[in-house]
């Protein structure tokens, strides 16, 4: 009789153990949600980036061993805008570092779409306000330089290269609607060549 209750002790708890384990077995594993999230509108694609750095070491610097260039100054900031309506936009390229930069500024470059050079500022201080004003089909620049705000306006083929010779402009601020490129209180992407 003790055989007996001690089989049948060792059976209940076998299957009620059974019965736990198909608990276990039955209860389905949590979905991870993962949220999509659109890239920021002035996103820059790795596309460009490459593009930008390509024309950097052929173009800009064709010539020069770029890996002579101290890897602090090998770095550059982009901001992409359309600057004349034609759904294409252009491409700013703030290269920093001593190499690039001095007491007036540094070099900032206007690529358009294919990476051609549009411009090559010289001295240039950011940032660089967009404006909605279009003179001969582009978008009206106005940058601060040796402390007086210069407008800058294309006109063949190019904007001024060197903000510091341009004509001071009458206001002393731009516009309230102008878009801002490399803004000091905003966090670019810093990326090398």
């Amino acid at each position: 009789m003790k055989r007996l209750s001690v089989i049948a002790l060792v059976l209940g708890i076998t299957l009620v153990s059974c019965k736990d384990k198909k608990k276990i077995e039955t209860i389905e594993p949590l979905e991870e949600v993962i949220e999509f999230q659109e890239p920021p509108a002035d996103a820059v694609s790795s596309e460009i980036v490459l593009g930008v750095s390509n024309f950097i070491k052929d173009s800009l610097l064709a010539g020069v061993d770029a890996k002579a260039i101290p890897a602090a100054d090998r770095q550059f900031k982009l901001y992409t805008i359309d600057l004349n309506g034609d759904g294409k936009k252009e491409i700013f390229v703030s290269l920093t570092g001593t190499y690039f930069c001095g007491s007036g500024g540094c070099t900032v470059l206007l690529l358009d779409s294919t990476y051609k050079q549009i411009t090559k500022f010289t001295v240039m201080q950011t940032p660089i306000f967009v404006e909605p004003t279009i003179e001969n089909g582009w978008k009206v620049l106005t940058v601060k330089s040796q402390g007086e705000w210069k407008s800058l306006v294309f006109a063949n083929e190019t904007y001024p290269s060197n903000p510091s010779v341009v004509a001071k402009v009458s206001y002393d601020a731009p516009s309230g609607h102008a878009e801002a490129v490399f803004d000091p209180n905003k966090t670019e992407n810093v990326y090398e060549f």
